[in-house]
């Protein structure tokens, strides 16, 4: 019985290094696997961060580009609002110049200045005149006068001469209409009825021309003449007749002999 006893303590101990050395081999074998897993790891951490790096990188250039940006932004508002004031300034100082010395504003000035947001504008050239009663004996080359003036802005029309002086070179509308009568008025001692030819004339050349002519007795004719012309500063446009007119014309409550005229631009 003894002698078994020590030959199982020996078996024992022959097989008990082969157990812990497999045992020590499969650990081994686990832990270099949880080591290249490990390794693994710790590289795409690796390449996760230089990504990053990356991204943060290219997120300091874009906030560098942005910062300068509104630098030159900042500089370039700071300089518009300086000459801004500036301007200011000089209309300013332009604007007491003028009023210390009583000259109109030039031709075109008051168009762009502009005063604490709000624009000065030239004095529109405007004007509408007619003949206040009716009358008879219009001699050759007879220059019309619109002896009534409802508007005048910019006192360009002269209500002695009847002559429209422009101001400034422009584009200029203008319209005039006549009448004459199918009677006599009182001092009227042709025997023909109301006939008349007239021309709108800038300076010395004829523009335009209408006419009215009543061939029936108590039957008045009337005609409106239109026409749109640019002027230089100094001219000046009237209405006249090229030949004597006949009979009598009337301009009164129901038919008016006109004159108007407005600067377009």
């Amino acid at each position: 019985m003894a002698s078994w006893n020590c030959r199982l303590v020996l078996l024992f101990c022959l097989f008990s290094p082969l157990k812990a050395e497999n045992e020590d081999s499969k650990w081994r074998g686990e832990m270099e696997e949880q080591m290249r897993k490990l390794a693994a790891m710790v590289e795409d951490q690796g390449r996760i961060i230089k990504g990053q790096n990356s991204e943060i990188a290219a997120l300091k250039e874009r906030i560098s580009e942005l910062e300068t940006k509104s630098e030159v932004k900042e500089a370039s508002e700071k300089q518009i609002h300086s000459s801004i004031h500036k301007t200011d300034i000089k209309i300013d100082q332009i604007i007491k110049t003028m009023k210390e010395q009583q000259k109109p504003f030039p031709s075109g000035l008051q168009k762009r200045l502009f005063l604490d947001s709000s624009i000065v504008h030239e004095t529109p050239i405007a004007f509408y005149a007619y003949i206040s009663h009716d009358f008879t004996h219009v001699g050759n080359d007879h220059v019309f006068i619109y002896d009534t003036v409802v508007t005048n802005s910019g006192h360009a029309y002269n209500n002695y001469s009847g002559i429209f002086t422009a101001p400034s070179s422009g584009l200029y509308a203008f319209a005039y209409s006549i009448a004459v009568a199918g009677h006599h008025i009182s001092g009227d001692h042709d025997s023909n009825l109301g006939e008349i030819s007239v021309r709108l004339v800038r300076n010395a050349s004829p523009v335009g021309s209408i006419a009215a002519d009543t061939e029936s007795v108590n039957e008045d004719e009337m005609a409106t003449g239109f026409a749109i012309l640019y002027l230089d500063a100094g001219d000046i446009v009237k209405v006249a007749n090229p030949s004597k007119g006949q009979g009598s014309f009337l301009s009164n409550l129901r038919e008016y002999w006109t004159f108007s005229g407005f600067r377009i631009d």
